[in-house]
């Protein structure tokens, strides 16, 4: 086996990866005594807004036990499995359509690019009048700003199966349709995955911000009334709790698309 070869190969042991996880630890435990530090003695001390990382760590904690707290983020993984589903179901049978057909690309490929580079908060405004401070809301954020990840990976898995395979379903004179589900489908399959990742983590950051800036329930919303009521301590523990939400959520997207690569990988 060739060196290269077995640095593809290459997985973390035990001990490397409790090695990994005590340096991530440790930089937690500096970045958290560089905060106190900065903002009891240092040139942040006293700072209006910005509490201690004794003061955010306390205040974290206390939120563990509220149920305003869990309730909010129920409500924010809600609105994001909504927009989610949304965004896979159109962003595949779109990207997929646009794969397979250039007649459909040649047609969608104008829109997408004009529409694509725009930020989805730009989207605000619009939806803020149309929707009011409600659950729509931070659905339609998300869709907006997710969708296109899931697109443009199922675009990319079709185009990428070798010609020679759907040459060859041609000649053999398979209907369009069973290529597209014994083929095409199944073939695109971990770029499904992918685009999956990348837009729930946008789906949930827009969820959250379309809380804090338009009002819209879950765990935004709470941070918007903690900022309101002058609570910066109360804040900053939501936003770590914010964090949490998101590294864990990234977490099992990772592993589930890992557990596909590698089941395809072995068939």
């Amino acid at each position: 086996m060739s060196e290269a070869t077995s640095t593809l190969l290459w997985r973390p042991t035990g001990g490397v990866k409790l090695r990994q996880v005590g340096l991530a630890a440790a930089g937690f435990v500096v970045w958290l005594g560089l905060w106190q530090w900065m903002t009891t003695t240092g040139p942040m001390a006293d700072t209006d807004g910005l509490p201690t990382a004794s003061q955010t760590l306390s205040s974290t904690l206390e939120l563990a036990g509220s149920s305003q707290l869990w309730s909010s983020l129920g409500t924010t993984l809600w609105l994001v499995a909504i927009a989610l589903a949304f965004a896979v179901v159109a962003g595949i049978a779109a990207g997929v359509a646009m794969g397979f057909s250039p007649v459909v690309s040649a047609l969608l490929d104008p829109i997408s690019q004009v529409l694509r580079p725009i930020p989805a908060v730009v989207w605000l405004p619009l939806l803020l009048m149309v929707l009011g401070p409600a659950p729509e809301l931070g659905i339609a954020m998300g869709f907006l700003g997710g969708v296109w990840a899931v697109l443009v990976q199922a675009q990319v898995g079709v185009r990428d199966i070798d010609p020679v395979i759907l040459e060859t379903s041609r000649a053999m004179c398979l209907p369009r349709r069973l290529t597209l589900s014994t083929i095409v489908l199944p073939s695109a399959v971990p770029y499904f995955a992918t685009g999956i990742r990348i837009s729930a983590a946008f789906i949930l950051m827009l969820v959250i911000g379309a809380g804090i800036l338009g009002g819209a329930p879950g765990l935004g919303q709470l941070i918007l009334v903690a900022q309101q009521t002058g609570d910066p301590a109360r804040v900053f523990g939501l936003v770590l709790w914010s964090g949490l939400l998101g590294l864990t959520f990234n977490s099992i997207l990772t592993a589930g698309e890992a557990l596909l690569r590698q089941h395809r990988g072995g068939r």
